[in-house]
């Protein structure tokens, strides 16, 4: 689970983790800074109490009790609205009783209030002085234990974002744009991997160019001579030899065209041409093309409207009946189509490896050495590049390709 969510993700998680681990420390102090404080208090308030009782011995008078509880800066509440409420309302939190009085230590609004009676007086205390119980300390460390986050926060994500700028053109990249800029000026490891990367892009680009330029020269170096040859060969006397020669010569006109099929797909400047189109005519168009006999293919077509290349379709039957043709045992291809898919049926002995082996280029079997090797490699990367499958299975003693149309 953890190696499937991302850098960021993991971050931001363990930020927010970070940060619900403080909010909860911090709460679990001040609850216990708070009872500490409480707890604190109550005992002051509880000396205080017993000293006001027995400084009560001598009955003293208004003057004189205010002498007593000076000392320990605390006022006389005289208001019995407000004296009545507290006894009512509060919470009471220590009772003593003596023989000669008892006290009571009150809390109301988390303020807490001292109740002493004795010989006829009814005190009701109050401290003077206020107590923050390190509220404001607290404060200030839950502020900059926050502060301190958050800026190790920005600061990573920040030292992260020439990263996810790279994983951004990785994807362009891995989608086909080679023209992609990648630049980072930070020293560190994500800048050498930038930095490795587009050296690796300008090296990639520069062997497809050469590449792309290599395939044309060749193909043009190579189809001039073997064009000058078929009209040689026309006027051959010998029929035997002229067909022989022909044959040879359309074969390697053939596989020219394959090289340069490939040469077109494979790079980045392949386009689809789609066109509201009826799968007859691209049957028709790709009878043209294959010059077989008549009586080497057999269809059964319920003719259905596509939007498709024609051209690129087109290339891809012709790879299909080819094959079916030359690798069945009867030299005989049957076509089935309807608009949910087209079927290229002929007898013959099972494929070896299964279909991904020979739709990688150049993949043939031993026996196989007519031809590149192309073929299904071009029908799968045309099929593809329509959105079709390319599927195949054996079935009583029958290969069976097909494309998927939905």
């Amino acid at each position: 689970m953890i190696r499937n969510i991302s850098i960021s993700a993991f971050i931001n998680t363990i930020f927010i983790l970070a940060l619900i681990a403080i909010s909860i420390t911090f709460t679990i102090f001040i609850k216990l800074d708070k009872q500490r404080y409480n707890i604190t208090m109550q005992k002051k308030y509880e000396l205080v109490a017993e000293s006001v009782i027995n400084s009560l011995d001598g009955n003293p008078g208004k003057s004189g009790i205010k002498l007593i509880i000076e000392p320990f800066k605390v006022n006389q509440i005289e208001n019995d609205e407000l004296k009545l409420k507290i006894i009512n309302e509060a919470k009471t939190l220590v009772i003593r009783k003596f023989g000669f009085g008892m006290y009571r230590i009150f809390s109301l609004e988390d303020t807490l209030y001292i109740y002493v009676q004795k010989d006829g007086y009814n005190l009701m205390l109050q401290d003077k002085q206020t107590y923050s119980y390190n509220l404001l300390i607290i404060a200030v460390a839950i502020f900059l234990s926050l502060g301190i986050l958050l800026s190790l926060y920005y600061i990573l994500k920040k030292k992260l974002k020439p990263l996810r700028n790279l994983n951004r053109e990785i994807k362009k990249f891995s989608k086909g744009d080679l023209n992609v800029k990648i630049s980072s000026n930070s020293r560190d490891e994500i800048g050498t991997i930038a930095k490795t990367f587009a050296d690796a892009i300008t090296h990639i680009n520069n062997q497809t160019k050469s590449k792309d330029l290599f395939m044309r020269n060749m193909m043009h170096e190579l189809k001039t001579p073997i064009t000058k040859a078929m009209f040689i060969a026309e006027t051959l006397e010998d029929e035997k030899k002229r067909d022989i020669l022909q044959r040879a010569f359309h074969r390697m006109d053939d596989i020219i065209k394959e090289l340069a099929m490939v040469e077109k797909l494979t790079s980045n400047n392949t386009f689809v041409y789609k066109e509201l189109t009826s799968f007859f005519r691209i049957y028709k168009k790709t009878v043209e093309i294959t010059m077989l006999n008549a009586d080497q293919i057999t269809s059964k077509i319920n003719d259905f409207k596509l939007n498709a290349d024609t051209a690129m379709l087109s290339v891809a039957l012709k790879n299909l009946i080819d094959n079916a043709i030359k690798f069945s045992s009867d030299k005989h291809a049957f076509i089935h189509a309807n608009m949910h898919r087209v079927d290229v049926i002929s007898t013959g002995e099972p494929l070896k490896f299964n279909l991904e082996y020979y739709t990688e280029p150049f993949s043939q079997e031993e026996k196989r050495s007519d031809g590149f090797g192309l073929g299904l490699y071009i029908v799968k990367t045309i099929a593809n590049l329509h959105d079709y499958r390319l599927i195949y299975k054996h079935q009583k003693g029958q290969n069976i390709f097909s494309i998927l149309i939905d």
